[in-house]
């Protein structure tokens, strides 16, 4: 017999099916990774809003004039969105052009820029509220 190199069709399709086994396997856990890295990220945005809130509540005290409820106690407190703390210095832009800061989730939307929270007073010190999708991504 004559030694041919080379593969055979069968070695070749054989290889192909494993390749495409590995592929099929590797890609989903990519996307769930890279989802829950975007969930991180927008937490620890969400860590920073909250951070430069209290920090804008602690200068601005005397313009609370609402009222927030928690269970059956009120304090003092206002509506902020994360443009207002933008606009006043508290937190640094993501980017030069609008929406400002960026949710990492989706960098199109301008969700996150336009958040509104509620910062209160609760026994002389500042408190944030954020919205359900907040609470429920990020544990606030």
């Amino acid at each position: 017999m004559k030694n041919k190199k080379g593969f055979t069709l069968v070695e070749l399709l054989g290889v192909i099916v494993i390749m495409a086994l590995l592929v099929a396997v590797a890609v989903p856990s990519t996307f769930s990774i890279s989802n829950r890295l975007k969930e991180k990220m927008f937490c620890s945005k969400i860590d920073s809003i909250e951070t430069a809130a209290q920090l804008y509540g602690e200068d601005h005290r005397d313009s609370f004039v609402d009222w927030f409820v928690q269970g059956e106690e009120q304090f003092k407190s206002k509506t902020l969105e994360v443009k207002t703390l933008v606009e006043s210095g508290y937190l640094r832009k993501d980017q030069n052009e609008e929406p400002f800061i960026v949710d990492p989730r989706n960098k199109k939307s301008s969700d996150l820029y336009h958040m509104s929270f509620t910062i209160y007073v609760k026994y002389n010190r500042v408190y944030v509220s954020f919205n359900e999708e907040v609470k429920t991504t990020c544990g606030k």
